[in-house]
Order: C-alpha cells, then sequence, then structure tokens
C-alpha cells in the first residue's frame, strides 16, 4: 500500500491516504505532494506541512494498526 499526503491550500488541509478512491481528489482541488510505503513516515510529513502552515491534519483512523 502506498500513503499519499494530499493537499489543499484553498482549505488550509492536509490529508493523509493509502485509499486509492481518493485519487478522485485532484479534481476536486487537492494535489498529491508525496508518497510513502509506510505510515508513519507519510504521517511525520504530513505533520510537518500542518505545522509549517497551520492547516488541519487529517488521516483515516482505519488505516492506523496498533
Amino acid at each position: 500500500m502506498r500513503f499519499r499526503i494530499f493537499l489543499n491550500e484553498t482549505h488550509g488541509r492536509v490529508l493523509v491516504s493509502g485509499k486509492d478512491s481518493d485519487l478522485q481528489l485532484v479534481n476536486e482541488g487537492w494535489k498529491i505532494v508525496k508518497e510513502f510505503e509506510v505510515l508513519k513516515d507519510a504521517y511525520s510529513y504530513a505533520r510537518e506541512i500542518a505545522d509549517r502552515f497551520d492547516y488541519i491534519l487529517e488521516w483515516y483512523i482505519d488505516e492506523v494498526k496498533n
């Protein structure tokens, strides 16, 4: 599974997603800024972006494994 970092600058949001269905977000004003093999790496990168620009960080709880 690949985890993608989606960015929506208009709405100040960052999304971490491994769902292929979220690729449709590119048609809705989002852009993919990076991809990772490991969720932890993707989340860390997305958190850096969200912190830097004071954006909302989102992810799917069901993708997080304990």
